[in-house]
């Protein structure tokens, strides 16, 4: 069995993040993946591939 990426953490990361916790869609939403990549909106206005997140941190 293979660990997964440090993409694939921050993408599980950020799905828990999503279940267990409130945002508004000007906040935080996973768009899906595309061209191999997992990308989620941020801030309402940024599309951003999760291999372009350096951190992911859950304080709110």
């Amino acid at each position: 069995m293979n660990a997964p990426s440090d993409d694939e953490l921050k993408h599980l990361q950020l799905q828990a993040m999503l279940r267990e916790n409130t945002f508004s869609d000007k906040e935080l939403m996973y768009l899906g993946e595309r061209e191999g990549d997992h990308w989620y909106l941020i801030g309402g206005m940024h599309e951003v591939p999760v291999s372009e997140i350096i951190d992911v941190n859950e304080e709110l």
